[in-house]
């Protein structure tokens, strides 16, 4: 309908009488709509329509750290295994398997008859030889003579105090003691049995604290320290992550691997870990807290990386600088700011300057 149409309806209406007048201003109004309100939502629609759905990512700051993976066996901080000094039968036993003892403990006892008996007999030979040594001290005073039996004496009860001392240390040796403080394993004797210096008696680990011997390439050495973070998990505890400090580094570079052995201490007062374990290693070079990206963000174009980074579901191309790469994430040295969304999948479908909308975001 033409302007001068509807100027010669709304004239006729007006003469026609006021009765008509409102149902001519409603058709009015809603012809209004008709022409121009429709024309809006269709351009809204056409620009919906022709906007590319994407996935993106909104770039975060993380800690990153660089980390050396090996594989070690978890020993103890002390470990022996018990046998005695002497050989005879065993009187007594004072532990069972797997009993916790202290350092100086008893363990063992043996038959110990004889030498308490002989240590008893040097003692009164002892006193005998020291009363023969003082009457001859005094007899030398005035009898030059009696100097020559005075040294001989002399002699003789060092001779038999060297003696006695060792008979104590025999008799001492017929006992068995704890050497420090631990966990005792299984008991391979029995009282009654007949034992020498070659018999396993039983075995002492002190897993207060757990050692842990693995291998690291040789170019990182000069970045190896006492005292650097090594975490470790075991196929024991899958969701339990120990941590520990390095205590030793080798001293010389495995010519074979090239490699050099670095030891870590594991607090172990939880007795979790136990020696023989296989552990996991993870040791911590550095860490620092930097820009991480999805790998497949990257527009790679001859030397240089781009990025697609959405303003307002638009577009832009950007170039950036990366760094290290790891488990399909890129470090970004810079282009790129805390917070700004990056395209992640539908990158070939979308160009500088693209109307875009994020179907998915990813963190």
């Amino acid at each position: 309908m033409s302007p001068e149409h509807l100027r010669e309806t709304f004239m006729h209406a007006k003469q026609s009488g006021k009765a008509l007048f409102p149902l001519i201003c409603f058709v009015l109004f809603s012809l209004c709509i008709y022409l121009y309100l429709p024309e809006s939502q269709g351009q809204q629609n056409k620009r919906n329509a022709n906007a590319t759905p994407v996935q993106a990512h909104q770039v975060a700051i993380s800690r990153q750290a660089n980390i050396i993976e090996s594989l070690g066996t978890a020993r103890a901080n002390q470990a022996v295994t018990l046998v005695s000094a002497q050989s005879d039968y065993i009187k007594n036993i004072f532990f069972d398997d797997g009993d916790t003892v202290k350092k100086g403990q008893l363990l063992v006892e043996l038959q110990d008859a004889e030498e308490k008996t002989r240590v008893e007999e040097l003692e009164i030979l002892l006193k005998e030889e020291n009363r023969k040594l003082k009457r001859l001290q005094q007899l030398a005073k005035t009898q030059a003579t009696a100097r020559s039996a005075l040294d001989e004496q002399e002699a003789s009860y060092e001779a038999t105090k060297t003696q006695l001392a060792s008979a104590k240390i025999k008799l001492a040796e017929m006992k068995l003691y704890a050497p420090f403080s631990g966990k005792l394993g299984l008991r391979e004797v029995s009282t009654g049995t007949f034992v020498n210096t070659s018999t396993e008696i039983t075995t002492l680990d002190d897993t207060s604290v757990i050692k842990t011997d693995f291998n690291v390439p040789e170019k990182y050495l000069a970045q190896i320290a006492i005292g650097m973070t090594v975490t470790a998990t075991s196929p024991a505890y899958p969701t339990k992550t120990f941590s520990g400090k390095v205590s030793h580094i080798a001293s010389r570079i495995d010519a074979a691997t090239r490699s050099v052995k670095i030891t870590a201490n594991f607090d172990n007062k939880d007795n979790m870990l136990r020696t023989g374990m296989l552990l996991y290693t993870q040791l911590e070079l550095s860490a620092e807290n930097t820009l991480m990206v999805p790998e497949k963000s990257l527009i790679p174009q001859q030397d240089k990386h781009f990025v697609y980074v959405i303003n307002d579901n638009v577009i832009e191309k950007r170039q950036v600088t990366i760094g290290l790469r790891r488990g399909g994430w890129v470090a970004i040295g810079s282009g790129l700011s805390e917070g700004e969304q990056i395209v992640t999948e539908g990158i070939i479908k979308v160009r500088p300057n693209s109307q875009v909308t994020i179907k998915e975001m990813l963190k």
